[in-house]
This record gives structure tokens, C-alpha cells and sequence, in this order.
């Protein structure tokens, strides 16, 4: 029994950090590097979409609200949350 307790307490730390890294070749981006440091491992954007108010409105504080961008990478798309110049979060859409 502690077995299959100590397998479910590994396999759920491995999904864990799967959720706040992404590989790059051989390079991990993780949630706080920088966003100079994403284009310089992925190069510029191919979609860059601004994150804005509920309301819809735009503000001075547009770059605080953040920003999604997203790469095309082997048949998935890779959107990573850029707020206040940092990674805040990436997902993974597969298509």
C-alpha cells in the first residue's frame, strides 16, 4: 500500500512541474523567467494578443494586465502569459 501512495505522490509531483515549465530544446523556461529571456529562446511571437479589463476598456496599466503569446511548435500551439515583463503561465493547445 505505501507503494502505490509513494507512485501517486511522485506521479502528481511530476505533473506539478510540469505545469510551471516548458522545455526548449535543450533550455526549460520557467513561470518568472523574464520575457527578454523567451525571445531569446523562442524568438519573437507569432501571435501576440493583449490581456485586457473584464469591461473591455483600455488603460494606461495595459502592460501590467499582460500579454499572451504564442509559438507554433510540432503541431501545438504554446501560449505563454507575459505580465509585468515575467511568465506568469503557459498552456499547451494541441491541433
Amino acid at each position: 500500500m505505501r507503494r502505490y501512495l509513494l507512485l501517486g505522490l511522485l506521479l502528481a509531483s511530476i505533473t506539478a512541474q510540469a505545469a510551471t515549465s516548458l522545455r526548449v530544446g535543450d533550455k526549460v523556461l520557467t513561470i518568472g523567467d523574464s520575457a527578454a529571456y523567451v525571445q531569446q529562446l523562442m524568438g519573437p511571437p507569432t501571435v501576440r494578443t493583449y490581456l485586457h479589463r473584464t469591461d473591455g476598456s483600455l488603460t494606461d496599466d495595459q502592460v501590467s494586465r499582460g500579454e499572451q503569446w504564442q509559438y507554433v511548435q510540432d503541431n501545438k500551439i504554446e501560449i505563454i502569459t507575459i505580465v509585468n515583463g515575467k511568465v506568469t503561465d503557459f498552456q499547451t493547445q494541441y491541433h
